[in-house]
């Protein structure tokens, strides 16, 4: 449910700057200005305009944030002449400074990462920001980044949401009014849209999706009521990036004016937004919000709804072997199916794979492949291309422990389980259609190591696993607000 029809409404023009915030008496915005081509955060006064810098140093300093006393702001620096991404050694990247009025500027994080989009805590104790830590110390060779917290004086760094794979990011994390969730952005492969997740304080392992699916949208903020998201979105048919406000609770979503990065005024009456080089100033009211009838339907919820239904099971079967795949292992492109194997893992240095069960179809000799590289357990499939695309757990086995392994495809993702509970997700956007099964393949086809102790394939969720949670879960309880 997407209200496309833009309000259009008189703007002031505020001058040059992005990424614009207001501080918690509204009567300042923290912004980022260019300046000989780098990034400087600054503040500027709404009722007479002066405007004064917070960082004077040279490098570029970006994201800024007030915290919810008014009297601190922080945001990320980083040199641009003498970051990580050139630097050979040392303890450079963009870290995480903050200004406190009378204190002068403190740099609260280290080391060769990119910490960068810091928001503050409630309570201004913790500062949220979205980090290249779970990735690589050498940040030229990151491409992942993941939610983390730290104390306003530098001690208590948390990882809160990892990212387990290359080309999985999230950012922008900024705490919702009442304290108990973070609403961030959040990418799933380089080839797949942005999107809007949430995330409680209390159950970090949880991660929903809140944006409308197929959309690209990042720089999430909440409204002071904390009943609303603003963001910057594009959709099918838009001018350009549009600002969107979005009810999470229902999904309702209404976009109200081209412009990018977008922020609501403490008093709910203004919006401030940029358009990548100038920020502008304009009235917001009932009528930019969506309607909050009846809850959109969550789109995911039919990959889940079917139960599980066995199509073929084995028990200690002799490997490796090959059986004939009947008309029960079409699966087609948008089919939920699952491949479990119960196994007792033994390491092997090389050859570092060893496969489980894999099923080979006409034009695709890997349709489906539960197997282990290394110590890690993957479940893959073809694209419609033929290229492989597969979910990789990060969870390390040991050797001579039993574990029970599920690779799940659903017409959107990949999953991977490893006893039902450490959950790894590929998403992706085609996939190979699995209409003409030829045999099933048990047993490692390349390394005799391992014992393979139950094997199973069927359709829908299986049992053994929890389904990401959906919308409603989410915020059951909660009603519509």
């Amino acid at each position: 449910m997407i209200a496309t029809t833009c309000v259009i409404l008189a703007a002031t023009l505020l001058g040059e700057g992005t990424c614009g915030v207001y501080s918690p008496d509204g009567g300042k915005i923290a912004m980022q200005r260019t300046v000989e081509g780098k990034s400087r955060v600054g503040v500027l006064d709404r009722a007479s305009g002066r405007f004064a810098w917070v960082e004077k140093n040279e490098g570029n300093s970006a994201y800024p944030a007030w915290s919810s006393s008014g009297d601190a702001i922080v945001y990320a620096y980083g040199n641009e002449t003498n970051t990580a991404w050139a630097a050979k050694d040392g303890d450079t990247g963009y870290h995480l400074r903050i200004w406190r009025h009378g204190n002068g500027i403190r740099e609260i994080t280290t080391g060769r990462f990119r910490d960068y989009m810091p928001s503050f805590s409630q309570d201004g104790g913790k500062v949220f920001f979205a980090s290249t830590r779970c990735a690589s110390p050498e940040v030229f060779r990151a491409t992942r980044s993941g939610v983390y917290s730290v104390n306003a004086d530098g001690g208590g760094l948390t990882c809160l949401v990892p990212s387990r794979v290359n080309d999985e990011g999230m950012g922008q994390p900024v705490i919702s009014p009442d304290g108990k969730m973070l609403v961030f952005a959040k990418i799933d492969g380089f080839n797949l849209p942005w999107r809007i997740a949430c995330m409680r304080l209390a159950e970090p392992v949880i991660v929903c999706s809140v944006s409308p699916k197929g959309q690209s949208a990042y720089a999430p903020r909440w409204t002071p009521d904390g009943r609303h998201i603003v963001y910057t979105g594009f959709s099918k048919g838009d001018p350009g990036w549009c600002v969107y406000v979005l009810n999470p609770r229902t999904g309702g979503v209404k976009r109200i004016c081209e412009g990018r990065n977008p922020d609501v005024h403490p008093s709910g009456a203004f919006l401030i937004y940029d358009d990548g080089n100038r920020l502008y100033e304009r009235p917001f009211g009932v009528d930019d919000l969506p309607g909050d009838g009846d809850l959109v339907v969550d789109e995911e919820s039919r990959l889940y709804d079917e139960p599980e239904r066995l199509v073929w099971r084995t028990e200690k079967p002799d490997y490796p072997t090959t059986v004939p795949m009947t008309e029960a292992f079409k699966f087609g492109t948008d089919r939920t199916f699952f491949v479990r194997a119960k196994v007792r893992y033994t390491h092997a240095v090389s050859p570092r794979f060893r496969h489980f069960l894999t099923g080979e179809y006409e034009g695709a000799k890997l349709g489906f492949e539960l197997f282990i590289d290394r110590n890690r357990p993957k479940f893959g499939v073809r694209d419609g291309g033929g290229a492989y695309m597969g979910a990789v757990s990060d969870f390390t086995l040991e050797p001579g422990r039993e574990y029970m392994l599920t690779g799940i495809r659903t017409s959107e993702a990949l999953y991977i389980h490893v006893d039902g509970a450490t959950r790894q997700e590929f998403k992706f956007s085609t996939t190979y259609p699995l209409d003409s099964p030829i045999r099933l393949e048990i047993g490692p086809t390349i390394s005799g190591k391992g014992d393979i102790l139950l094997g199973e394939i069927g359709t829908g969720w299986p049992a053994n696993v929890p389904h990401p949670v959906t919308r409603t879960k989410f915020f059951a309880g909660e009603g519509a607000k």
